[in-house]
């Protein structure tokens, strides 16, 4: 099944996105279409979590040395999982103030 997608209106500074998802999962209707590319944009999200994960933490060279600890490999998780948030916030929010992210509630 190919699932083809494309963004309505024109973008800002960029190109329309325009996605071809091939995929071997059930697609009846347009709502399941949706569905599928919901998923799909979400593992994008993924990507730049381990990302971040490995490039900004090094937990990838750390784990196949084995030498970090669980703990260890568990606080660069919160702090990656910080770092992707406030990207994400910044890219929804540019003119958000610094606050927000930097709480200690």
């Amino acid at each position: 099944m190919v699932i083809h997608a494309e963004e309505r209106g024109t973008p800002k500074n960029r190109k329309k996105i325009d996605w071809k998802l091939i995929t071997d999962l059930p697609v009846g209707s347009r709502t399941d279409a949706i569905e599928k590319l919901e998923c799909y944009a979400l593992r994008w999200k993924i990507e730049v979590f381990h990302k971040i994960l490995k490039s900004g933490c090094e937990v990838g060279v750390e784990v196949q040395d084995r030498s970090a600890s669980d703990q260890s490999v568990s606080l660069f998780c919160i702090l990656s999982w910080r770092v992707f948030w406030m990207r994400m916030l910044y890219r929804s929010a540019p003119d958000a103030s610094p606050r927000l992210t930097l709480t200690c509630d």
